[in-house]
């Protein structure tokens, strides 16, 4: 008897164990990072950068900082009026694969496939043809 309800409750903790793993394997995709930088020299435009990765860097020829983005990044333009707390987001988002964000100058240095696609406001999904 204590054989059978051994061999049960281990039959019972490799189901719970299968199913667990597999909850695992069928997670969503990676949490993305998002970043909100205000374009340099006090202009009311801000970029709201999204990507998989990202790593802030000195450049190489200058003493400023680089943030490189990696992985599907995109990029968007938040313009804000000088009075008031009014902004307004671009419709048009930049992707690529990579991006080198700098943070002194507001130059960003597109890597990879690069496109630029319009965005219905509304849905928040690629407008249509």
């Amino acid at each position: 008897m204590r054989l059978l309800v051994l061999g049960a409750v281990i039959a019972c903790q490799g189901f719970a164990l299968a199913s667990h793993s597999a909850c695992q394997e069928t997670k969503g995709q990676p949490e993305r990072l998002h970043f909100s930088m205000p374009f340099p020299a006090g202009h009311k435009v801000i970029y709201e950068l999204v990507a998989s990765s990202a790593q802030r860097v000195q450049s190489s020829t200058e003493a400023e900082p680089v943030l490189k983005l990696r992985g599907d990044v995109e990029v968007t333009t938040v313009t804000c009026r000088p009075t008031g707390n009014v902004c307004d987001k671009s419709p048009m988002v930049l992707r690529a694969d990579a991006v080198d964000y700098n943070e002194k100058t507001g130059e960003i240095q597109t890597h990879g496939d690069v496109h630029i696609v319009l965005i219905d406001p509304v849905s928040k999904t690629v407008a249509s043809k």
